[in-house]
């Protein structure tokens, strides 16, 4: 007895949640805190906790696409509205207090005309966004088209259509980032209040349903009459034509200078009875006002849907299958080989294999070379800026953070997606006679120096241009080319968590989770450019060396493992260990100083044990849970306490000395008051603790897995300096070292600790007789 057909309805369901189900495998495998699931006990899966990372990067991107949104109806309202309110103040970034009559006039009545119809042009602008950014993102690349295998269900062609239709609504996360935080703001300065975020949820969804139909009709007609290299071709104009209107909507956030305003200001009455507009209608419509845009829209978005079925009927009317995927031609015969005249070879064979690729994919060939140039060119004629490029030589703060953008934008179109793009084949690299890790180091290098010649050429015309020589501009531009290597080390690293060349579609070998990551880490690097003070810029400089370490060895664990579905690296404590726990331990003892809000030695030292223990608990338990293996222990070893006494002593010698040389009144050692107590606490007991088990034990433990001894004691003091004040950076440093070696030679972490201990008794009865 055969089972009967699943209908229509249950059909449709069951590919959505299909595709919602592979979507949520792709970006956040890990929410199941099931450890052994019982329909599949024998392939236990890789462990997961993707999903965490992505939770961390999604609030400061709906923080900033929100930003964009609120900026662009606040400078739409201001500038088409002409308010007098804000010209009055001369800028709308200077501060919320300052606006409050603005959005407090914004709010008390409907939108006008003017401002109804610019809104209509962003949400337009937006809405192409989310039809042409997936296009261009891959998916016409691909040479199987799952349609073919979809008409094989046993459900109807139309039944079929819609549920793609469906899927693709709501499985697109681009365009309802583009979407969602306008028609959110909208909704709020409406007056919706709380209930903004639904109303611009449910406003999103119709504009997805129409960006859905569209790009059903397109991808299915151009995959039935142009061949897949046409289409890879295709696709790399597509990803461009997707920056303009990306830009146009986005400029009405980024300042109140581009032509865009131009084209808001002149849009067409009739341009409010289109979907865009007349959500807009709806949106800011109250009661019964709202009915007739309701009404207007359901039955526009009808018969666009409709009218785009019986499309997608025509086009498959004569099957699935289109002459152009399956053509066959006739080859011309392959030219007789002729000798090769000798020619020199640069670089090895991986990075002229990498080179070829590059050359032969024009697609990637597009997005590495030519789209980092129309970004920036494209924000700066777009946004009205084009005339201010003249601010690159007068600011050089700009100057070097636009040639970093540029090169660790190549990285991320290229180094980033190294192992992406070996696609199938990446197997093979296993097979070469030199490791992987060699290999991958070796792209690295190759995707540096060319990820260098955009802010060398940048550079160099600023310095022909510029009037006079400034060793700040210099330096500025030392520090953002010497970032670059690091960088093309960051993302190939970070390139091996984000790739998975198991995954059967193209946009689910690549997790955009990683690009995120990758993107914050360049713009801390370019706000530490930006930061005006020499010793933060090296600070920085320091620990993004520090971090490209610990994350190629947390690569370098997980390569063995990237052909194998289920198994994963063993737990080893390594160097991003160090880093991490050290930023929460910073973070919690902030935290709750903030709470406790005091500045003296008790709360100070109440923080400092506070944020110790909710550090070294809990990483204590995860190990122990994890079986990890390296974890620092505090007695066993070799000799400590003879160790730990002879590194005091010298770290006690040359903090001293050093003490000696500055004046009391510059001194920032810490000073024996009545809080002496306290101080003692702090500087001998806890920081020793804490902080030894941070650096020595975590940190430096996890580079010395892949580092020679010196380098791992020279980058974890090196940390360890950086996190006290600048005049004691010097003898923190030596402390390190001395702390360091004891801990290098011993094995045990009591050795560090009591370098640690005794050096700051030492320092404290010195401070004392002074």
């Amino acid at each position: 007895m055969t089972a009967a057909p699943p209908t229509a309805w249950r059909a449709v369901w069951l590919l959505t949640r299909l595709r919602l189900q592979r979507l949520l495998n792709v970006s956040g495998r890990g929410f199941s805190f099931k450890k052994n699931s019982k329909s599949r006990p024998a392939t236990p899966g890789k462990r997961g906790g993707r999903w965490l990372l992505g939770a961390l990067l999604l609030l400061p991107m709906l923080l900033s696409f929100g930003s964009i949104a609120r900026h662009s109806v606040l400078n739409m309202h201001c500038l088409l509205d002409q308010v007098a309110a804000c010209q009055a103040r001369g800028s709308l970034h200077t501060g919320s207090g300052l606006l409050d009559p603005v959005i407090a006039q914004l709010m008390a009545m409907p939108f006008s005309a003017v401002l109804t119809g610019g809104l209509t042009l962003q949400l337009t602008l937006l809405w192409l966004v989310s039809v042409l950014l997936p296009l261009g993102m891959g998916e016409l690349s691909k040479p199987d088209w799952d349609l073919e295998w979809l008409v094989t269900l046993p459900a109807e062609k139309s039944t079929l259509l819609w549920a793609r239709v469906l899927e693709r609504t709501l499985v697109n996360p681009a365009g309802l980032l583009a979407l969602w935080p306008g028609t959110t703001v909208i909704a709020w300065y409406s007056g919706q209040g709380w209930f903004s975020p639904l109303s611009g949820l449910l406003a999103s969804l119709v504009l997805l349903t129409l960006a859905a139909m569209l790009r059903t009709l397109v991808d299915t007609g151009l995959r039935l009459s142009l061949t897949p290299s046409r289409l890879g071709n295709l696709q790399a104009v597509i990803s461009l034509a997707g920056l303009l209107p990306m830009y146009l909507g986005m400029s009405f956030g980024m300042g109140t200078g581009g032509f865009a305003y131009a084209w808001a200001a002149t849009m067409p009455a009739w341009s409010h009875w289109t979907p865009p507009g007349l959500l807009v209608r709806l949106l800011n419509a109250d009661g019964v006002a709202a009915l007739l845009p309701a009404v207007l829209l359901l039955a526009q978005s009808l018969c666009l849907m409709l009218l785009g079925m019986a499309l997608l009927r025509r086009q498959l009317r004569h099957g699935v299958v289109g002459a152009g995927q399956r053509e066959a031609a006739r080859k011309r015969a392959a030219a007789p080989l002729q000798l090769r005249r000798w020619r020199p070879r640069l670089g090895t064979a991986i990075q002229r294999r990498e080179l070829t690729l590059l050359l032969r994919d024009r697609n990637f060939l597009v997005q590495t070379l030519l789209m980092p140039v129309l970004i920036l060119g494209g924000q700066a004629v777009v946004t009205g800026q084009a005339r201010d490029l003249h601010a690159l030589l007068d600011h050089p703060v700009l100057l070097a953070s636009t040639g970093f953008f540029l090169g660790t934008y190549v990285l991320m179109m290229s180094a980033f997606q190294t192992l992406n793009k070996e696609g199938g084949a990446l197997w093979l690299l296993y097979t070469f006679p030199l490791s992987i890790e060699q290999a991958l180091r070796q792209k690295a290098q190759l995707w540096a120096v060319l990820a260098l010649l955009y802010p060398l050429v940048l550079f160099g015309v600023a310095l022909v241009w510029l009037p006079a020589w400034s060793w700040q501009t210099a330096g500025l531009m030392l520090l953002a080319l010497a970032a670059i290597p690091l960088y093309a080390l960051i993302a190939v690293a970070l390139g091996v968590f984000a790739s998975d060349p198991l995954a059967m579609e193209t946009t689910a070998k690549l997790r955009p989770i990683y690009t995120y990551l990758y993107l914050l880490l360049t713009g801390l690097y370019i706000a530490a450019l930006a930061a005006g003070s020499l010793v933060q810029q090296l600070v920085f400089v320091v620990l993004t060396g520090a971090l490209t370490a610990a994350l190629w060895q947390k690569a370098r664990d997980a390569l063995p493992y990237l052909l194998d579905s289920a198994a994963s690296p063993p737990a080893r404590v390594t160097a991003a260990d160090g880093l991490i726990a050290a930023m929460l331990f910073f973070i919690l003892q902030t935290l709750a100083l903030i709470l406790l809000k005091g500045s003296n030695a008790a709360p100070l030292a109440i923080a400092f044990g506070a944020a110790g223990v909710l550090t070294y608990a809990p990483l204590r338990l995860v190990y122990w849970r994890a079986g990890t293996a390296g974890v620092p222990r505090i007695g066993q070893g070799r000799q400590p306490w003879r160790r730990g006494v002879a590194g005091a002593c010298a770290a006690a010698l040359f903090g001293i000395a050093y003490a000696a040389l500055l004046p009391p009144s510059a001194s920032t050692l810490m000073q024996i008051n009545s809080d002496g107590l306290w101080l003692l606490a702090v500087g001998v007991l806890a920081a020793p603790l804490c902080e030894e088990f941070l650096f020595r034990g975590l940190l430096q433990g996890g580079l010395r897995r892949s580092l020679p001894a010196w380098q791992a004691i020279g980058i974890a003091a090196a940390l360890f300096a950086l996190v006290h004040p600048p005049a004691a950076m010097l003898p923190a440093f030596v402390l390190g070292l001395c702390a360091g070696h004891a801990y290098e030679r011993s094995g045990a972490l009591l050795a560090p600790m009591l370098v640690h201990g005794l050096y700051n008794a030492a320092l404290l009865g010195c401070q004392l007789n002074r």
